[in-house]
């Protein structure tokens, strides 16, 4: 564990102030254990009186930076760092949630995204019990429960394990309850933005609002804001457009003012937002904030200023990068969540409040608009599919009528998810059904991908440097959208083929799952082509000192624990004894010279179970 001793109550094993502490253990001789656990309620408590934003971007540079230490420091790569939170999550309509610490599971949502089977996210319940001992002993044992699991991500609600999965919803039948929209004025930040303005003319084209007040940071001076504002004047609209940084309290306090009593504020639409896209390991505490403040300040105090009004919408633009953890956008997935959260939040004080968590828009924007084919391509692949705008409008239409908090409002295309061959992120496996494959190895080489290290093992030496190539550029191909893998010269720079750091990630990934090694998240920039990418990873695999039956041992050594465990089962026992029969005669025969004529033959068929049982330990 790293903090307190009494952080985390009889959750028992080795505290360590912090990671480096632990890393000094392992120096010293002592045993990486499977799991390290972080609990982050008592690590980053905020402080007494700090704001809900600064405290949770105080959280977040804490977790951050021991997510990144984490991840950089080999002698941890066999582990797992389990995260613990208590209340950041919802887990059903009502609950309140601590919004210091729900931003960090967008953030480490996109680090394990980054980097798969290194973290793991738990959220307890919330602290509000007695403090028993016996309290303690039953969070202790649900707690190695949820650390047992091969989820990602899991919530304990009065002893029961829940994990996040995405359902498909519709509104009922009678349409459930639409926002007043046109009794007053409605606020629309990030309003002269491509989503803001699609709004602002639906608002005013199907719902009839007649009272806008359109927020930017440049207000009238924003590109395309005085043709905005004469075509909603033209559709019967009053329509003030105004300057203001909505993370300022202050400037919002002061644009609040200015909303007239005669037709007084009935609804908030938050859609503003910004981006600076990188990996967790490049992400720095100045990047994180730049793109958290518009985002968790901004809703914050919008929600603090307008919660004792009369409100009848509050609708925050989120994103599923926060639900899925896209990589290369944890600082955007953090700040999203914290909207999510606040949805949630404001419904538990009673108060209206939906976050709508986009996918892909069709339409470009400042948010899409620096998407090139290639990554359309990679999203197209991950299911996520662009939406019309004319569709987008629906749905927001139809949102309130389905009476959730949250809802991922996207197009999915789950038989691309399927055809991928790869298991869907954990969010979608309600969705998606694919076979399970192998979890890669945490040890370097012990665990190459199915069929990879039989097929080396089984070659020349000369092919295996040809097979390993190919193997590269066909994931180089994947990962850019490339339809001919041949067309990726060996000697060709990645970079000048389109690598950046997040596709980067995702080429590390794919290898990793095929290889069995835990890959830096840098190995397109430290192998700078796919030919000397291909002679790291048979340098890494120790392909040169390979014999043909080291596949074959390890997979029987890896069958043994199956056919000990089957026992127990007399039925299964006797079949399992048959085969096993079959595989010895087969292999007796293969391997044999031919007799003599006067030679006597072993008969396999006389041996006893237990002779068998011996013959497949020695061939570990």
């Amino acid at each position: 564990m790293i903090g307190s001793a009494d952080s985390l109550r009889g959750a028992g094993g080795t505290a360590y102030p912090a990671l480096g502490d632990l890393g000094a253990a392992l120096d010293a001789g002592g045993a990486l254990p499977p799991v390290v656990v972080l609990p982050l309620h008592a690590v980053s408590a905020p402080a007494e009186g700090a704001a809900v934003p600064e405290a949770a971007r105080a959280a977040l540079h804490r977790v951050l930076a021991v997510v990144q230490e984490w991840l950089a420091d080999d002698r941890f790569a066999g582990s797992r760092l389990a995260v613990v939170t208590r209340g950041a999550v919802a887990t059903a309509a009502g609950q309140e949630t601590d919004l210091v610490h729900a931003p960090v599971w967008g953030l480490l949502r996109s680090a394990q995204t980054e980097s798969p089977d290194r973290i793991v996210l738990i959220d307890l319940d919330r602290d509000d019990r007695d403090g028993k001992d016996s309290n303690k002993a039953d969070e202790a044992r649900h707690l190695a429960r949820a650390l047992d699991s091969v989820e990602p991500q899991l919530a304990l609600r009065e002893g029961e394990l829940l994990v996040p999965r995405l359902a498909r919803t519709a509104p009922p039948q009678d349409g459930g309850t639409a926002p007043g929209w046109g009794d007053g004025t409605v606020l629309v930040t990030g309003a002269t933005g491509a989503l803001g303005a699609v709004l602002a003319r639906h608002l005013v084209r199907q719902h009839g609002v007649r009272h806008l007040l359109l927020v930017s940071r440049r207000g009238a001076n924003a590109p395309g804001s005085a043709e905005l504002s004469a075509e909603l004047a033209g559709s019967g609209a009053e329509v003030t457009v105004a300057a203001c940084d909505v993370a300022d309290r202050d400037q919002v306090a002061a644009l609040l003012g200015t909303v007239p009593a005669e037709h007084p504020l009935t609804g908030v639409v938050h859609t503003a937002g910004v981006l600076d896209d990188t990996t967790v390991a490049s992400l720095t505490p100045e990047r994180l904030d730049a793109v958290l403040r518009p985002k968790t300040d901004a809703a914050w105090h919008l929600h603090e200023l307008t919660r004792d009004l009369d409100l009848s919408a509050f609708v925050l633009y989120s994103s599923v990068a926060g639900l899925l953890g896209t990589a290369g956008q944890a600082n955007y997935a953090a700040g999203n969540t914290f909207l999510d959260a606040l949805a949630a939040h404001r419904r538990a004080l009673g108060l209206p409040g939906t976050s709508l968590a986009w996918g892909l828009w069709a339409e470009a924007s400042a948010l899409s608009g620096h998407l090139s084919d290639a990554d359309l391509r990679r999203l197209a692949r991950s299911g996520l599919r662009p939406l019309s705008t004319d569709d987008a409008m629906a749905l927001f239409d139809a949102a309130p009528g389905t009476g959730e908090a949250l809802l991922a409002v996207t197009r999915l295309d789950t038989a691309a998810l399927r055809a991928s061959g790869e298991a869907p992120p954990a969010l979608l496996r309600g969705l998606v059904r694919t076979a399970p494959k192998r979890a890669a190895s945490v040890s370097a080489g012990a665990g190459s991908g199915p069929g990879l290290a039989e097929r080396l093992a089984a070659a020349r030496p000369a092919d295996r440097d040809v097979m390993l190539t190919d193997l590269v550029r066909g994931r180089v191909a994947a990962v850019l959208g490339h339809p001919d893998p041949t067309e990726i010269a060996p000697g060709r720079a990645l970079q000048e083929l389109g690598f950046d750091s997040l596709t980067a990630v995702e080429l590390r990934n794919q290898l990793a799952a095929e290889t069995g090694l835990r890959l830096p998240t840098t190995i397109a920039f430290d192998q700078p082509t796919p030919g000397a990418l291909a002679t790291y990873l048979r340098e890494r695999l120790a392909v040169d000192e390979m014999t043909a039956d080291e596949p074959l041992l390890a997979e029987l050594a890896r069958l043994r624990p199956a056919v000990e465990a089957a026992a127990g089962d007399a039925d299964a026992h006797g079949r399992i004894v048959t085969r096993l029969r079959e595989l010895l005669d087969a292999a007796d025969a293969a391997g044999r010279p031919a007799p003599a004529e006067d030679d006597t033959t072993d008969d396999l068929d006389a041996a006893t179970d237990e002779e068998l049982f011996a013959l497949l330990d020695e061939r570990e």
